[in-house]
């Protein structure tokens, strides 16, 4: 039987709601909540003006500290109140929109903290209109409370979910008296009730995470990219965690303080939104500007923002990103932040003194379902995913975008990383070492690049020499010939004519995979690795060295150690020879595993060898052992002449 095709159906009815929203609570991160309602709901409700507040009626009542919300918007009927808040997709979207998730977000990142209940009050048109959101004692639902009330006309008993707001001497607060003096004939306040009348909610979620008193402030900061141009944000923020030393009124968290008095007055900071901490400009403040800014576009469409600040930063203090970040812009919104070293590595930076100074501020497209790509928000909003073909679902493709944007690094930015190294620019300077790795993997160690060829379907400049690529030609058969030697490696664009070149220009190119030369490492400290235990880290886009860099990290106890016992067999005046050796030698034989380990990749996935097998976690285990390490350094320190005769 085959189905009629105007077929209607019966909608599906939704049963234990409170596992679903209790499951999408546990995977969202702190403040979650604050994001949901002053820093979205109420921003698209048209508000020009957000308070995270406190309410002070129950702090004189029962000494209980409650957050509020409150903004100047729209404000909600009863019915939009109901449809709002007592239905799990409210708000007029579905919950299944790939980038909708209004109705869901405020009670999913509330409710499970707030069980006694969220009290909406909202205004419009100056009338006034009161729902309680709770959960059920018995069943574990959420829901909207009932109240019993009185029908002015009939005086029959009447049970309600929505209320005009009234006198709660129970929770020691006149509903009615909540409305901020700024509000004006619409808008809302949401009052958080924690899991009893008794719970000081202003200090957020207690399940932990948010317990700094800033925290508010310093999520907004770097959530939001920056605030509508008619739109302010404030939050109310207590001056200590001593609950002794709290503001016992409005008129003592606002107004002046007595002589010989403790100042218990409460901060109410404006939120700017991370773009404002990045471009800081603050007055009077000399020593250090935004040095430059640009975009690079990527193959996928993605916008690489980079800011590169020039000096000193003006004290941001916790409210905000005080240095540099890497994370992705969607809908005014910053998501997957980063200030990990491997993460810039990707990008091509390991420079501590350039990583502190640089954001970069990744705006790939959003999901088209038609093209079947783009990213899209996790349904807890606290990151990223691709949309569309093999990777659909997949985390941010951030190793990828770094090899692309490595490619591309703007010129600001190389001369910033070239005058920030120190330490050694290491490469094998041993004759035999590097006559023998290139031997044996040179020959495989193609990098893929734009080499200029008349109709190819990509455009270069070209800046760099390399070979002519062979033209195939039919030739009779010819007897089988003898094995030869294998082909060494590329010469890394030293030899040729200029014809290989980045992406974007006026050549047409074609990509190749040219031969890159071996790999070189660099001498570093621990700060420019990110971590004291990596002794080794691997950094495949590197701007300059194509075929990549491995750093060492000289501060590494194991590479201390063995300077230190070789500089005691040898006599004092050699001590930096000494150095020299066992940091070239660590070098020399870190690069050699990660040359080898180009062999692999005819078994497994190339992303897998750079993810696993070159991970920080192998290259640091690989180089323990001293076995290895200690034959090359002993051969090489005879040169020093005698050791040091024993005591």
């Amino acid at each position: 039987m085959n189905p009629a095709k105007n077929l209607r159906v019966a909608p599906m009815q939704t049963s234990g709601t409170h596992n679903f929203i209790e499951r999408i609570y546990r995977e969202s991160g702190p403040f979650q909540w604050a994001r949901e309602t002053g820093g979205k709901n109420s921003i698209e409700a048209g508000a020009t003006r957000v308070e995270f507040g406190i309410e002070w009626q129950a702090v004189a009542a029962k000494g209980v500290y409650r957050r509020t919300i409150a903004d100047n918007g729209s404000g909600m009927t009863p019915d939009q109140l109901v449809a709002f808040f007592n239905t799990f997709g409210g708000g007029g979207k579905p919950i299944g929109g790939v980038h909708e998730n209004f109705g869901v977000g405020s009670k999913t990142s509330l409710l499970p903290w707030n069980r006694a209940g969220l009290v909406v009050v909202s205004w419009v048109d100056g009338e006034a209109s009161m729902i309680w959101v709770a959960q059920d004692t018995v069943t574990g639902e959420f829901g909207l409370r009932l109240f019993d009330a009185i029908d002015p006309v009939t005086l029959q008993c009447t049970r309600e979910d929505v209320v005009a707001p009234f006198d709660d001497q129970e929770a020691g607060c006149d509903w009615a008296a909540i409305k901020p003096s700024w509000m004006g004939d619409h808008g809302t306040v949401i009052v958080l009730l924690g899991n009893d009348l008794n719970t000081d909610t202003v200090t957020g979620d207690p399940r932990g995470k948010e317990s700094d008193l800033r925290g508010i402030a310093a999520y907004l900061n770097r959530r939001m990219w920056e605030l509508p141009p008619n739109a302010e944000i404030y939050v109310q923020e207590l001056n200590t965690t001593d609950t002794a030393k709290w503001p016992r009124s409005a008129k003592e968290a606002h107004g002046p303080v007595s002589v010989g008095a403790l100042d218990k007055r409460v901060n109410v900071r404006q939120i700017n939104g991370a773009k404002h901490f990045i471009e800081y400009q603050k007055k009077g403040f000399r020593k250090g500007r935004l040095g430059s800014s640009g975009v690079v576009e990527l193959s996928d469409e993605t916008k690489v923002h980079w800011f590169l600040w020039d000096g000193e930063r003006p004290a941001v203090q916790s409210y905000a990103a005080l240095g540099g970040f890497i994370g992705a812009l969607y809908e005014n919104e910053l998501y997957d932040m980063s200030t990990h070293a491997a993460t810039y590595r990707s990008f091509g930076i390991s420079e501590s003194a350039v990583r502190s100074k640089l954001w970069l501020v990744l705006e790939p497209p959003k999901y088209n379902d038609q093209k079947k790509a783009g990213v899209y928000p996790r349904t807890d909003r606290t990151s990223l995913l691709m949309g569309g073909g093999k990777d659909a679902g997949s985390p941010l493709p951030l190793t990828d975008w770094g090899a692309e944007f490595s490619d591309r690094m703007p010129e600001d930015l190389m001369t910033a990383i070239r005058a920030a190294r120190k330490g050694g620019a290491g490469s094998i300077t041993d004759v035999t070492w590097r006559d023998r790795l290139a031997e044996r993997f040179g020959s495989l160690w193609r990098i893929p690049k734009l080499r200029v060829a008349n109709g190819g379907a990509h455009a270069t400049n070209p800046t760099q020499q390399g070979g002519v690529p062979r033209t195939k030609t039919v030739r009779p058969p010819k007897p089988k010939p003898k094995p030869k030697p294998a082909r060494p490696g590329g010469k890394g664009g030293l030899v040729g004519p200029v014809n290989i070149g980045p992406p974007k220009g006026s050549s047409p190119a074609r990509l190749s995979k040219v031969g890159g030369g071996i790999p070189t490492f660099r001498l570093v400290d621990s700060a420019e690795i990110g971590e004291k235990w990596v002794l080794a880290s691997w950094q495949p886009n590197a701007p300059g060295n194509p075929e990549g860099v491995v750093l060492i990290n000289v501060e590494h106890p194991v590479i201390e150690a063995g300077i230190i016992r070789w500089q005691e067999l040898y006599p004092i005046h050699h001590a930096e020879a000494v150095r020299e050796v066992v940091t070239q030698a660590y070098g020399e034989i870190a690069v050699a595993k990660v040359a080898h380990s180009e062999q692999l990749k005819a078994l497994i996935p190339s992303r897998r060898i750079d993810d696993v097998l070159r991970s920080d976690e192998s290259l640091t285990m690989a180089l323990l052992g001293l076995i290895a390490e200690e034959a090359v350094i002993s051969v090489r320190l005879r040169k020093l002449g005698r050791k040091k005769k024993s005591a």
